[in-house]
């Protein structure tokens, strides 16, 4: 069971004990950090249990129409029976549905602030008054469900408590804590962990077609978390990685005329994420300079080992001053949520990598912009 779904064989181990038992039908609360499987697994649970033969986990016989999938939208025009008013808003949540059920993995964005509002529970309490047309349970999903209104929670604690016996109802959420206590009481509570970057970089590769070296690195900026590891296979991760590779040019030929090219990127434009995605690129380079010592099996930039050699030779650097490089391209993405210019952040960050590559300031001064 689960085949499809990589690195959580831990929950995937409980969730297959309790389908064996005939346990499906209660309330859980899948928790852990975002894009590791959660809903991926909850979707694929819906499929099992509702199959004749789960054994061997879902197939395409096993599809149903008993799942309701709930997750945070705008303030949405909504009928006693749970009908969009609007055809414009229902349009949208389809897509959104058919989405998530293809690529549990990505989300669109409705482009307004999102809840999860009492009158979608309301729909919900309603439809499991009935028995499931087809398969053997009526399945809720409740997709980021630290996104319910108070009121929406309070109106559902009930239900979660003593769910009818068709019933598997199925919270996800990535901020654990801002749950009701009462919530989190009345479910089994599942665990998701990071998934570990070998099996997102196997992933990538055989399934997205990424370069290894590519894929390695972008594996190693996702921390774990499969969805990053797509998202940044489709947006600017090339674009991202260059520029830091151009950085580190600028930096063995001390070329500022580069940074101020880079920095252009910046000056009328806070792509937050992009700069964010060069910080990463840097601070991998730099741990892959001090794993090189040891050997090149291990590094990221496998496709430029010898710009790492021609780096290494030109400095010497101690793992103090990389752990202190490390921290100020942390200090870097930290800044990003301030009121503070991206390309005084890039410009700043290349002279203070200047300063502790050719030892400028003994004392390693800290990180130190003007806000604005």
């Amino acid at each position: 069971m689960f085949r499809l779904i990589k690195g959580q064989q831990q929950p995937h181990a409980t969730l297959t004990q309790l389908i064996n038992e005939g346990k499906a039908g209660q309330s859980y609360l899948f928790y852990g950090p975002a894009g590791v499987g959660k809903l991926a697994t909850a979707l694929e649970f819906a499929k099992i249990i509702n199959c004749k033969h789960p054994d061997n986990g879902a197939d395409e016989t096993c599809s149903h129409p008993d799942v309701d999938l709930i997750f945070p939208t705008p303030k949405f025009d909504i009928s006693d029976e749970g009908e969009y008013k609007k055809q414009e808003e229902q349009q949208q949540v389809q897509a959104y549905i058919e989405q998530l059920k293809l690529t549990p993995h990505e989300r669109m964005q409705f482009g307004k602030s999102t809840s999860i509002h009492i009158d979608k529970i309301r729909m919900i309490e309603r439809k499991l008054r009935y028995r499931p047309n087809e398969g053997n349970y009526r399945v809720v999903i409740i997709v980021q469900a630290e996104e319910m209104t108070v009121q929406a929670a309070n109106a559902f604690l009930k239900t979660l408590e003593e769910p009818p016996s068709y019933a598997a109802i199925i919270l996800t959420t990535t901020n654990y804590s801002r749950l009701l206590p009462t919530i989190i009481s009345r479910c089994q509570r599942v665990r998701f962990n990071a998934i570990p970057s070998q099996i997102i970089e196997d992933h990538l590769i055989q399934h997205y077609y990424i370069e290894p070296a590519l894929a390695r690195i972008s594996a190693r900026i996702a921390n774990g978390s499969m969805a990053k590891a797509i998202q940044l296979s489709k947006t600017d991760f090339i674009e991202a990685r260059k520029m830091a590779l151009d950085i580190i040019d600028a930096l063995m030929k001390d070329n500022l005329a580069t940074i101020r090219r880079i920095a252009q990127n910046f000056v009328n434009n806070r792509n937050e994420e992009l700069l964010k995605d060069i910080l990463d690129f840097l601070a991998i380079w730099f741990d892959d300079v001090c794993r090189y010592t040891h050997g090149s099996e291990t590094i990221s930039n496998i496709d430029h080992e010898d710009k790492l050699q021609e780096f290494m030779d030109m400095y010497q650097i101690s793992d103090r001053i990389i752990q202190n490089i490390v921290l100020l391209l942390e200090e870097g993405k930290r800044m990003l949520d301030g009121h503070v210019h991206h390309e005084l952040i890039l410009i700043n960050t290349y002279y203070e990598l200047r300063k502790r590559l050719h030892n400028i300031d003994r004392n390693l001064s800290k990180f130190n912009i003007t806000q604005v």
